[in-house]
């Protein structure tokens, strides 16, 4: 044993091999009972087990996200899956890096000059501090590390019974405390409880930068939190024109023309300051230049400035970029890379690949 781990530590592709094994098991297993509960009218599972061993393909990508039962080989190499770009961030994304965009307190800090709302850190501030924030500003509290809209509270100063017993709450529990946004009109017509942000994913390096895909993402129901995960509503944006290119798409597939929630039309809405977004994401880029692909999620204020959200050091590329148009974006990421990397990062999908983690 204690040879193998010898190993495994001087020969990364032994560790990745035995990984690749157990991730075909558990995506197979999932398959099989997927496929007894749903008993789908396409595809079958000798079909997606060569889907998976070629392509890395979870059940959900294969049935609905790219809908790999009625593609052809070729068309299928098109499209790359959320596992394979995991395996690219891997190799890519520094543990500094990654650490400066996910710990929300070092991300607003290193980017201040593009967050116009106020926030307070608890752990950080005085417990008057945190009263007087309170009876300032409505507020959101995130979780110092959370993700996927998960562990968010909506504040509201009228709501607060006990201040003393919130602050310790949320000191104990790291949580960070921002002023809620108000964006513009436009955009937030579509569900006004919520912040509908905009993704923005850019590949940049070595002084280049360019945009891989956009979309809107649209709140539903009563949540106040805008990401797919939370059952959100999103739509694909043309990154010359600004325009949503599709109707509204959920993480189950279903389509929307018009908002659930609201009825506003979705396809074909322009996003208002869109080459002031652009630009946005591109100065940004440049903050932490050692972070090759970045999802920016950014609002439109009302006075037309753009706020910095959050900064993804990890995007999905699966259902936003590729499943509402069902059309992947390998070659894309290929291309972009040659030019804007000086590498192509398909490339590092391979075991034998090398890392590129080390700053260069």
């Amino acid at each position: 044993m204690k040879v193998i781990s010898i190993l495994k530590r001087k020969y990364p592709f032994i560790r990745e091999i035995k990984q690749r094994k157990k991730e075909r098991r558990l995506f197979f297993e999932e398959a099989i009972e997927r496929f007894n509960e749903e008993k789908p009218l396409h595809g079958d599972l000798s079909d997606y087990k060569k889907a998976l061993y070629k392509h890395r393909v979870s059940y959900r990508e294969y049935m609905y996200g790219y809908e790999f039962w009625r593609l052809s080989e070729s068309e299928r190499d098109e499209f790359i899956s959320q596992r394979e770009m995991w395996c690219i961030y891997r190799k890519t994304i520094h543990t500094n890096v990654r650490k400066s965009l996910s710990d929300k307190v070092l991300f607003l800090k290193a980017f201040k000059d593009f967050v116009h709302r106020s926030w307070i850190y608890p752990k950080e501030c005085s417990f008057d501090a945190f009263c007087g924030f309170l009876e300032s500003h409505d507020c959101i509290a995130k979780p110092l590390l959370g993700e996927q809209g998960k562990g968010i509270i909506l504040v509201s100063e009228n709501a607060v019974t006990n201040c003393q017993e919130l602050y310790n709450y949320f000191k104990n529990n790291n949580y960070l405390l921002e002023e809620r946004i108000k964006e513009c009109r436009d955009i937030e017509e579509f569900h006004p409880q919520s912040l509908n942000t905009i993704r923005v994913v850019t590949m940049s390096g070595k002084g280049n930068f360019e945009v891989l895909g956009a979309l809107l993402r649209m709140g539903a129901k009563d949540s106040f939190v805008d990401n797919t995960h939370s059952g959100g509503v999103f739509s694909p944006i043309d990154v010359q024109t600004g325009e949503t290119l599709t109707e509204g798409i959920d993480l189950q597939g279903n389509k929307y023309e018009y908002h659930p929630d609201s009825g506003k039309r979705i396809k074909g809405f322009v996003i208002p300051h869109w080459k002031e977004c652009i630009i946005t994401c591109k100065r940004a880029s440049q903050v932490i230049p050692e972070n090759y692909i970045t999802g920016w999620d950014i609002c439109v204020l009302p006075d037309g400035n753009i706020e910095l959200i959050e900064g993804n050091s990890a995007p999905d590329v699966d259902g936003g970029l590729q499943a509402p148009l069902k059309k992947g974006i390998k070659k894309r990421i290929k291309d972009i890379g040659k030019d804007v990397l000086g590498y192509d990062p398909i490339s590092l999908v391979s075991v034998w690949s090398r890392s590129y983690k080390k700053y260069n």
